[in-house]
């Protein structure tokens, strides 16, 4: 039984950064074995179809899901009954992040990267960004369409260190939320 959202946490290890679509596969691995321990089926069974903007989900909406990797590490997030988003991003401290808090953040986040320190700027950017990502995936829409005003719940991740990420999941109020870790297959 699911009470409130459940994030699992997959690592993608042995894949060096020239492999994205091996880690693309092990990620989408990891995603078939969570939904077949919570549907009682084999992984090679659950069958996964894309919703209007590519939002992936289960052809009965038994369960409602979402999938987000970066670098070594996959987090799957899951409800039973309320859309969610996840996402989790590498931290990568050498870029420019005022320029892209500025192209892709809302002014309020933006205004927080520009007054943070130097030093901490990359924090407050992939907090801002995963929170954002998470949003926009919990609400099925691209990074450049319209996004609905509709009521959504982020919260922080703890992804371990090296990473940011955050899940989102519709409503006003956020529930509570169970983080576990899958073990290597």
């Amino acid at each position: 039984m699911i009470e409130g959202v459940h994030i699992w946490r997959a690592a993608l290890e042995g894949f060096s950064p020239d492999q994205p679509r091996h880690r693309r596969t092990a990620a989408h691995s990891a995603l078939r074995q969570v939904l077949a321990g919570y549907l009682g089926q084999p992984p090679s069974a659950i069958e996964i179809e894309l919703g209007e903007n590519g939002k992936p989900r289960l052809p009965g909406g038994e369960l409602q899901f979402n999938l987000s990797h970066s670098g070594g590490l996959a987090l799957v997030a899951i409800s039973k009954d309320r859309p969610v988003g996840v996402d989790v991003e590498r931290v990568e401290p050498a870029r420019d992040f005022l320029a892209l808090a500025k192209r892709a953040l809302n002014e309020e986040d933006f205004a927080a990267v520009r007054a943070a320190a130097a030093g901490d700027r990359s924090a407050v950017f992939y907090a801002a960004w995963v929170r954002h990502e998470a949003r926009l995936k919990c609400l099925g829409v691209g990074l450049t369409g319209p996004t609905p005003d509709s009521p959504v719940a982020v919260q922080q991740v703890d992804a371990g260190p090296g990473y940011a990420a955050a899940v989102a999941v519709a409503g006003k109020e956020a529930p509570s939320l169970r983080l576990r870790t899958l073990p290597p297959p």
